[in-house]
């Protein structure tokens, strides 16, 4: 890249760097969604506990979820690389935390603080990407980004079963302690942005409120496999409607609003918002599933398993690399995620028509299509989305499409989770005499369903690949709603100059 598209005093050479550096942040903190999902069968069966097996992902996509917007705008008003740092230490501390994890209580309430540093990784990342490289550029480099963001996600499976098969499941969290001291040892010394740091007072009460809201209706959704109408339930729903109508109003009069709502009437981030939101719900709300099919209805090893989700990875390379080139050659960007909402549909499908004998070749192409059709709205939404607002509001604005992403990615797990347990409760006695309550009891690792009396087995073969095949016809009517939103999307020429560039001809900045 030509040196005068970048920041003053960013060298080529320390652009690698950081991107290097950030990259490899995205990767982990995303590899948290999927790399427990080889583990959480062996980890259930460890605590006995598989009814709570979406709670484990739930509670970190949950808490990601709600920090995501709280830090983009920190990091707006306070600079990128404090704010960065910050939350990769709460990820650091997370990570000991869930390793060092007695009990699924434990996890799942470790999951929830490693979380919160997660989802601030992710979205700060994309934002320095936008303060150091312009939109029209972005593209070239966005590929590492979103293949270390969408790739985690499908190699997650594969890292995981290496490591359930040759060490122990803690080191699924502790791998990660090395790599975060690294990345914020390179963030420190290379990290260093100009920045005019700005007066502003802080939206506790927004932020009070979002945190209510996202934690009622999540818990709803999850505590709603047991029944819709009971009261708890009920309550929380109630809970999450009125913490909305509370949130709206505050942050109408907020001096600095947590999710400023004029960001909504730009009809290019509202599009990616809802777009990137449909993806998240199949990336992240149902790729886990997968593997735990591969493993409880296939029965094979951790390792394998993993290995099985590998054609989705090339899906996502492809994807990222191409489409992140001809963007930056071209400067357009519509046709991208109309075609990846079409190809991930067809993916869909095909995997949707699993049962417990489907060959495994009859899923590589579908799961090909899958990854290919997420990584290129994850990419556009990210380019488009920047592209559409001020360099102020950049850091708000990715941050609440990353929101959208992990927000979709919660509703996907909960409401996933609850049509697989009930799958499970109403198939399971119909092959074999058991109480519905009890069908899940039987449901442990892989070696202990293989050892099931060959009824019994049957019944968790087939139960649990039915679950999932309902799952994956869900996930192909959220894209086609992912579609209709990709139509609709309205292009912009791309700038071609980095935001902070911009941002200091206007005003000075301090370094930060």
């Amino acid at each position: 890249m030509a040196t005068e598209t970048l920041v003053p005093g960013f060298t080529n050479k320390r652009l690698w760097i950081v991107l290097g550096a950030l990259a490899l942040a995205v990767m982990l903190a995303n590899l948290e969604t999927s790399i427990i999902a080889t583990a959480l069968p062996t980890i259930t069966g460890q605590f006995n506990a598989f009814e709570s097996f979406a709670w484990v992902g739930t509670a970190y996509i949950v808490t990601s979820a709600i920090s995501t917007p709280l830090l983009g705008k920190l990091s707006d008003l306070y600079g990128r690389r404090l704010i960065f740092q910050s939350t990769m230490a709460v990820f650091l501390v997370g990570s000991i935390l869930c390793g060092a994890s007695q009990s699924m209580g434990q996890l799942i309430a470790a999951r929830a603080f490693q979380g919160m540093g997660g989802g601030g990784i992710q979205a700060l990342a994309f934002a320095i990407l936008g303060d150091i490289l312009p939109p029209r550029e972005r593209g070239r480099y966005m590929g590492y980004f979103t293949l270390a963001f969408v790739g985690s996600a499908i190699l997650g499976p594969l890292v995981g079963g290496l490591i359930i098969d040759h060490a122990s499941w803690p080191w699924i969290f502790y791998i990660n302690v090395p790599f975060v001291i690294l990345v914020g040892g390179v963030c420190h010394f290379a990290l260093r942005l100009p920045f005019k740091r700005r007066k502003a007072k802080l939206d506790f009460m927004g932020a009070g409120l979002l945190s209510l809201t996202i934690a009622s209706l999540m818990i709803g959704l999850e505590e709603g496999r047991h029944g819709w109408t009971q009261q708890h339930v009920l309550i929380l729903f109630v809970i999450a409607l009125l913490g909305l109508g509370a949130f709206i109003k505050v942050e109408q009069r907020a001096e600095e609003p947590m999710i400023p709502l004029r960001l909504f009437s730009n009809d290019v981030v509202r599009t990616c918002a809802l777009l990137g939101m449909c993806a998240g719900v199949v990336t992240y709300g149902a790729g886990g599933f997968l593997s735990l099919y591969f493993q409880d209805s296939l029965l094979v090893s951790p390792t394998e398993s993993g290995l099985r989700t590998l054609p989705q990875m090339l899906g996502v390379t492809l994807a990222t690399f191409g489409i992140g080139r001809i963007i930056a050659k071209t400067g357009k960007y519509k046709i991208f995620p109309i075609v990846g909402s079409v190809l991930s549909f067809c993916g869909l499908i095909g995997v949707a028509q699993i049962t417990g004998t489907t060959p495994y070749l009859f899923l590589v192409i579908p799961m090909i299509l899958m990854g290919f059709g997420t990584a290129s709205i994850f990419t556009t939404t990210s380019i488009a989305s920047q592209n559409a607002v001020d360099f102020s509001d950049l850091g708000v604005a990715t941050a609440t499409v990353m929101f959208f992403r992990s927000l979709g990615g919660s509703f996907g797990l909960a409401i996933f989770g609850t049509v697989l347990n009930s799958t499970i409760r109403s198939e399971i006695p119909k092959q074999i005499t058991i109480d519905p309550d009890k069908a899940s009891s039987i449901i442990r690792s892989p070696q202990q369903i293989a050892t099931l009396p060959l009824a019994s087995k049957q019944a968790v073969i087939d139960s649990l690949a039915l679950g999932v095949s309902r799952i994956y016809w869900l996930c192909a009517a959220t894209m086609v709603i992912g579609l209709l939103l990709a139509i609709i999307l309205r292009e912009q020429p791309l700038r071609l100059r980095a935001g902070l560039s911009d941002a200091m001809e206007k005003n000075e900045p301090a370094t930060a």
